[in-house]
Order: structure tokens, then C-alpha cells, then sequence
């Protein structure tokens, strides 16, 4: 029946030309049967494309998801949903033939209509966005590395103490020609502490691509714990709870630091006063086994303070880019939010749990090396 005097096909092809989202179709035959203007415009390809195949189609591109992998053709959202798979939408950076690179937000949906079945493939050109994100989670990790700074300055001048003392004693010695050979270690030592401060500050520092690698989640606690250390007031307590043989995670190292510092920075300002601070690992996710994910399992880190915790009506406002409970001065409001992000990039999930007067945790799911998403 026509609307407004047009088809119903030609009303829809009408919706699909006019709207902001690549939208193409592709049959059980792999065949790519329609597309939109601004899917043509996106991907660089022209009208006398549509008819060829999906594959021969998608050879002229390079796919990578958020941590930088390269997704095959068997891979594609399109052949998966092709295959029966229910298929979420993902971010991927796409690899122009022009040789320009576009992030892209791609979905791909079954349907049968009219004689025709097939997949509905949605991409929205998400460039401008994934710079604006990188470019606000630089900003707030320049921000964290402010907060580490005022503490860490404290240790180093420490380390140079030692430097400077054990010189002078080494310089004493051998003046009175005794051996000096322990001043010297102790140089040595310090040096090597003081080297290895640097090196994680300026890798915390720097804007990098991702480089996802097989992670021990129990490791990268441990040494964030280590250069936090001076930031640890003696009110404060600090428990972990590492599970033993944790599986491992496929992630970027620097990322993973980043969340950790964030939220426990995080923590130790919500207790000015006393309290404690417990760091959790474990296998699977709270209340479920260890193998309920699909595909290979999660491993959890919980993140918990006794601090003030956050009012019920705050709860769900706190992932928001620049919202802060905290004074004028005091936060950007960009520390969760970037921490949201890192976590959705690796495919996993972050959740609070908070009672007021009875502090904050935040829970962390991230899929196991052999797992590649943790279900919505």
C-alpha cells in the first residue's frame, strides 16, 4: 500500500539514502545487492560496485578492532551473522584503499523479507568521536601523572639521597684506602630504582596506539601497587586478594595501569581520613563459575574503599565525561569515564556497587585470552 502516494520500496530505499549511517545489504550468496550513498561515499567505492561479491569487496580493505588485531574475512560481522552468529556492534579502525584510515562502528543483521534474505550491515563513521575520546583520555591521564608527581617526587628524593650519600662515602674510602665496593652496589641499586621510575612515568605519559599482549592481570596489580606506594598514607590499609592462577588477558599493558590507577586514586580521595583499600582478582564473575562466559570464561577485578561511597541518585551519572562529586579544582571528571572506555575497548565490562557512609567498589570483567567478549 503506498505512503504518501511512494511505494513502500521506494519509501525505504528513500529512508536508507537520507539517513547519516552506511547501510548495505548483502544476500546468502554473498552477493552485495544495495547500498546506500553514504556507504558508497565512506568505504570509496561507486555505484557499479554493488552486484560483486562481499569478498571481493572486502579484500580492498584492512579491518583492526580497538585493540589493534586484524579481523579476516571469516571474522567479518557480515559472514558471521551470514553464519546464524548473533553479532554485536564493534568498533573498528578501517584502512582505506586511498591509504586513509576511517573508526567505524559496524553492526550486521539477519533478516528475510519479500522473497529476499540475507544481512543488513550498519556502519557509522565514528572518526571525529575516537579522536575527541583518545584526545580526553590523554588529557586526564596528564591529570594522573600530575597526582602521581607530587608523591612520587617524595621517593625519588629518597633514591637520590642514597645516590648522593654512598658517593661521598665511596669518595671517603677511597681516600682512606678502604674498599668501597658496598657504597658502590648501593649507587648501583638506587640508580637502577630510580631509572625504572622514570621509564613507568614516561610510559604512563606518552600517547600511544594500543598493544595488546598476553597480561597477567595479578602482575599488573603488584607493580601499580609498587609505584603508587608513596601515595599511601599510613591511615590507610591496603589488602589485595590475588586468585593464584589467574587465566591470562590479551590487553594493553599501559591501559590496564591506567584503569588501576585511576580508580584506586579514585578511592584513597573518597577516604581523607582512615579506611582501606582491598584490590580483588578471581576467575569468571561475581555470583556466576568461573566458565559461565562464552567462548572461554572472564577473570573479575574489583577495585573496593570504605570511603563515603556515592548517593543512589549519582550512581548512574558517574561514567559521564566531566561529572565530579569532587570540589571546584580538584577533578576534571574525566577519570571514569576514560576508565569506562579503556574497559569497553577490551571487550569487557565495568559496574559500581556503592552504599553511602560504607565506601565503593567497582567491578571489572574482562575476557579471558580465549574469550573474545565478555555477553551483554
Amino acid at each position: 500500500m503506498p505512503v504518501f502516494g511512494i511505494q513502500p520500496a521506494e519509501l525505504l530505499q528513500q529512508i536508507f539514502e537520507n539517513i547519516g549511517a552506511a547501510v548495505a545489504v548483502v544476500d546468502t550468496r554473498q552477493r552485495v545487492v544495495f547500498a546506500n550513498r553514504t556507504g558508497l561515499k565512506l568505504f570509496g567505492i561507486k555505484a557499479s560496485d554493488i552486484g560483486r561479491s562481499f569478498q571481493e569487496l572486502r579484500q580492498m580493505y584492512r579491518l583492526e578492532n580497538s585493540l589493534g588485531q586484524e579481523i579476516g574475512f571469516a571474522d567479518s560481522a557480515v559472514i558471521r551473522a551470514l553464519n546464524g552468529e548473533r553479532v554485536e556492534s564493534e568498533e573498528l579502525l578501517v584502512y582505506l584503499p586511498n591509504g586513509t584510515t576511517r573508526w567505524i562502528n559496524v553492526g550486521a543483521y539477519p533478516f528475510s523479507v519479500a522473497g529476499l534474505e540475507g544481512v543488513l550491515a550498519i556502519a557509522m563513521d565514528q572518526t571525529t568521536e575516537v579522536q575527541l575520546r583518545r584526545s580526553v583520555s590523554q588529557l586526564q591521564r596528564l591529570e594522573t601523572l600530575g597526582t602521581l608527581a607530587v608523591g612520587l617526587a617524595h621517593d625519588f628524593n629518597n633514591i637520590l639521597d642514597t645516590i648522593s650519600l654512598n658517593a661521598e662515602l665511596a669518595l671517603q674510602r677511597a681516600s682512606e684506602g678502604q674498599s668501597y665496593r658496598s657504597p658502590l652496589e648501593q649507587i648501583s641499586t638506587a640508580t637502577k630504582k630510580a631509572a625504572d621510575l622514570v621509564q613507568r612515568l614516561m610510559r604512563f605519559s606518552r600517547t600511544q596506539g594500543p598493544h595488546p599482549q598476553m597480561l597477567q592481570l595479578n602482575n599488573v596489580v603488584q607493580d601499580v601497587l609498587q609505584v603508587l606506594h608513596p601515595l599511601f598514607r599510613k591511615t590507610i590499609s591496603v589488602r589485595t586478594d590475588l586468585w593464584e592462577h589467574l587465566p591470562t588477558i590479551k590487553a594493553d599493558r599501559s591501559q590496564m595501569e591506567q584503569v588501576l590507577i585511576n580508580l584506586i586514586v579514585n578511592a584513597l580521595d573518597a577516604m581523607p581520613g582512615r579506611g582501606e583499600l582491598k584490590l580483588s582478582t578471581m576467575p569468571g564473575e561475581p555470583g556466576k563459575s568461573p566458565d559461565s562466559a562464552p567462548d572461554g570464561g572472564s577473570v573479575t577485578l574489583i577495585v573496593a574503599d570504605t570511603g563515603a561511597g556515592i548517593p543512589a541518585n549519582l550512581q548512574s551519572l558517574i561514567f559521564e565525561p566531566f561529572f565530579t562529586t569532587k570540589p571546584a579544582g580538584k577533578g576534571t571528571g574525566l577519570g571514569l569515564s576514560t576508565v569506562q572506555a579503556i574497559v569497553e575497548q577490551h571487550r569487557g565490562r565495568i559496574a559500581v556497587r556503592s552504599t553511602p557512609g560504607a565506601g565503593t567498589a567497582f567491578i571489572i570483567s574482562l575476557p579471558t585470552n580465549e574469550s573474545p567478549a565478555i555477553a551483554a
